[in-house]
């Protein structure tokens, strides 16, 4: 699988908790960082795109949520355990502690036309009952004609 290094878009939101009397801080951030098995697949071909979570902060995360795009024409094969909606695939990553990492690997047949296929995805989680915005993540891939 080629890896290909993603810039985070937007960073998470640092996150205030108060505890009895006293006011504890906790940060908690989110990254997202993808990767395709091909970044020139061919119409016909399957590709393999792997989205990362992880939790960058010092404190543990509830109910991580990865949203990623389904691009128009291409279909999901063999769910990764992720549902539908509408145009997205919403995958339920459960809890996160500090400095944790969980993937979803993610395998699309291409039907689309040759050209540039924008590939996104973004994350959330939660703290009780706060919830904790993340990162919007986006990489390109390129379809060629079917070899």
């Amino acid at each position: 699988m080629r890896t290909l290094t993603v810039t985070t878009l937007a960073a998470a939101g640092l996150l205030s908790l108060a505890s009895g009397a006293s006011a504890a801080h906790a940060n908690n951030h989110l990254t997202v960082t993808g990767q395709a098995s091909h970044l020139r697949p061919a119409v016909g071909d399957l590709d393999n795109v792997r989205w990362t979570v992880t939790n960058t902060g010092d404190g543990h995360l509830d109910h991580v949520r990865l949203i990623a795009s389904v691009p128009n024409g291409w279909t999901v094969k063999d769910g990764p355990g992720c549902t539908h909606a509408g145009a997205n695939l919403r995958c339920d990553l459960g809890g996160l502690d500090a400095g944790r990492k969980v993937s979803v690997e993610i395998p699309m047949v291409v039907h689309r036309p040759v050209g540039a296929v924008q590939l996104r995805a973004w994350a959330m989680g939660s703290v009780g009952r706060l919830n904790v915005p993340g990162p919007e993540t986006s990489f390109q891939v390129v379809v060629v004609a079917h070899h």
